[in-house]
């Protein structure tokens, strides 16, 4: 249907994703019991490792369609990654000014029942009314309590982060690089 716009796709994808790991749970079965070498169960590891291959590649293949052809509502994106999303952030932020993380999730969870109560979010408060909630806010908390400074504050290797997702990006276009290279040889 043309008013369709659910990412049917993607969400194949994801359901693809649980027959694969099926797959491997089945290959990790017949291969722990073979005592060594080329014993007759291994007659049952082709299907699974075919239909595993099939089902990757189309996976892939739909993925890559949908990523070529995505466009990004910058405004509507926003939007969508703000507001209560940020709990967590105002959590942690309570925790790097020294209060025990048990009492910023009480907070932040007595703060987000209040604000869901007059129907407002975080960036509908004031610095006083940080405060009212907490001593600790300080006038810091509204540069800490947007989209953009959570997924910087994230610092793993595998992050949102931007510096981890390019790290991760430049690895994998190496990787693809390599494969490329090996299969015109």
């Amino acid at each position: 249907m043309p008013q369709k716009k659910n990412p049917d796709p993607m969400e194949l994808v994801r359901g693809k994703a649980g027959r694969t790991i099926g797959h491997l749970t089945a290959m990790l079965s017949i291969m722990k019991g073979l005592p060594s070498g080329y014993n007759k169960d291994l007659q049952e590891d082709k299907e699974a490792l075919f239909d595993a291959e099939d089902t990757v590649m189309g996976s892939a293949s739909a993925a890559a369609t949908v990523v070529r052809t995505l466009t990004l509502d910058r405004a509507r994106t926003a939007r969508g990654a703000s507001g209560f999303l940020l709990a967590t952030d105002v959590a942690d932020y309570l925790v790097t000014k020294g209060v025990p993380f048990r009492t910023a999730h009480e907070t932040v969870g007595g703060m987000v029942r209040d604000l869901l109560r007059k129907q407002r979010t975080f960036e509908d408060l004031s610095p006083a009314e940080w405060r009212a909630f907490h001593p600790q806010f300080g006038a810091d908390v509204m540069r800490v309590v947007t989209a953009q400074a959570s997924v910087r504050a994230k610092r793993s290797p595998q992050s949102t982060n931007p510096e981890a997702v390019q790290a991760q990006l430049a690895e994998l276009r190496t990787w693809l690089g390599a494969q490329r290279a090996s299969r015109t040889m």
